[in-house]
């Protein structure tokens, strides 16, 4: 028979052990994943981060600007930390990860693939020195809202097609990128509903404005400074439109129907092409607040804009009949309304100048 201090004792063994095994349990599973911490060390290395960033503990889910929930990082936000280095492509095991922000750092060489990141949302690379990005790498990120990757020395890309798997996008901004190529159809509503800025500007970005962009969300949209053409009538569907940047490209034609326009603020045309004369739909727009069309080809009146507008409208930088606001002669009116059934052809709109249409105009004989 056993005495009582020996059971005593067993119990307390028992018990011990039990609170052993638990200890190591909870250690166990309070550590950053196996395979999240391979990849955050992997970072580490390849970022050679300063002390004051706080990277020192044996566990990634402790050190600073890094995000974790049970026990998986879900953020990495290291922008404006004076980072140098380059982004391993162990990052693309960080399954649970939903915001890796690197943004204003010094970052350099090619961006590694992250497909498969279903869980990413937000994605924020601008202002580093990256040199390339892969064409798979979009692919999976089915979660993705918003993307920049603006300002980085990009060797020539266009904008890929796994980026098709991102159809919740709503951001993607990618001025100063390097990007060629036509501006995608399928950035489009059918397959990015819910896109409401897509900022694309001063690239090498070459063609027309794609007809799928009409019913697009988009709300800020900002293509300047490279090598589009043709005309801009999709502009007159895409009724959310809040600022539109196109200046500085070589679209043409006539200007479009502005009335359904209702939430336009920002307007800018100039160093284009454009003929005709401007639409009253435009002057009339009560939320206009600055619209730009220097240097283009423009015909008719001088439009005059509400003073609450800011224009930019130099003189002598356009074909209006009157250097001022006002009517023009009405065989200017007439020669005009001839000739926008032909869409008024660039050769009209460079010869057709001042209110005399006897002034040697092309084509008119007195």
């Amino acid at each position: 028979m056993k005495s009582c201090s020996g059971l005593k004792f067993q119990s307390l063994a028992s018990l011990f052990h039990g609170l052993l095994l638990l200890s190591v349990f909870f250690c166990a599973n309070s550590q950053t994943s196996p395979d999240d911490a391979s990849a955050m060390f992997a970072l580490k290395k390849s970022l050679n981060p300063p002390d004051e960033l706080s990277w020192s503990d044996p566990d990634p889910c402790k050190w600073g600007h890094v995000f974790c929930s049970e026990n998986r990082v879900t953020r990495i936000q290291i922008g404006h930390q004076n980072l140098a280095g380059t982004l391993p492509q162990e990052l693309s095991s960080l399954t649970q990860l939903e915001r890796l922000e690197v943004q204003w750092n010094n970052i350099s060489g090619p961006l590694p693939s992250l497909k498969g990141l279903s869980s990413l949302q937000v994605l924020m690379l601008s202002n580093n020195q990256f040199t390339f990005i892969p064409d798979d790498f979009f692919l999976g990120m089915s979660s993705l809202q918003s993307v920049e990757i603006d300002n980085n020395p990009l060797s020539a890309w266009e904008v890929p097609e796994s980026l098709r798997n991102a159809s919740t996008l709503q951001n993607f901004s990618a001025n100063s990128a390097n990007i060629t190529g036509k501006i995608p159809s399928f950035l489009g509503p059918d397959e990015f509903p819910g896109l409401t800025n897509l900022h694309l500007a001063l690239n090498n970005l070459d063609g027309e404005l794609p007809s799928a962009f009409s019913g697009s969300q988009i709300e800020s949209l900002w293509l300047n400074g490279q090598k589009l053409s043709g005309g801009i009538d999709v502009l007159q569907n895409m009724t959310f439109l809040k600022e539109v940047w196109l200046h500085s490209n070589g679209f043409s034609g006539p200007l479009p129907d502005f009335s359904g326009l209702k939430n336009l603020e920002t307007l800018s045309l100039r160093d284009n092409s454009f003929t005709g004369p401007v639409p009253m739909s435009l002057v009339n727009l009560d939320t206009l607040k600055v619209v730009n069309l220097t240097n283009n080809l423009l015909q008719g009146p001088m439009p005059k804009f509400r003073e609450s507008v800011s224009v930019d409208m130099t003189k002598d930088t356009n074909s209006f009949c009157l250097p001022q606001p006002g009517d023009c002669d009405p065989r200017v009116d007439t020669l005009l309304s001839i000739i926008k059934s032909m869409d008024y052809p660039r050769k009209f709109s460079e010869n057709w100048k001042g209110n005399d249409p006897c002034a040697d105009w092309f084509g008119i004989l007195q």
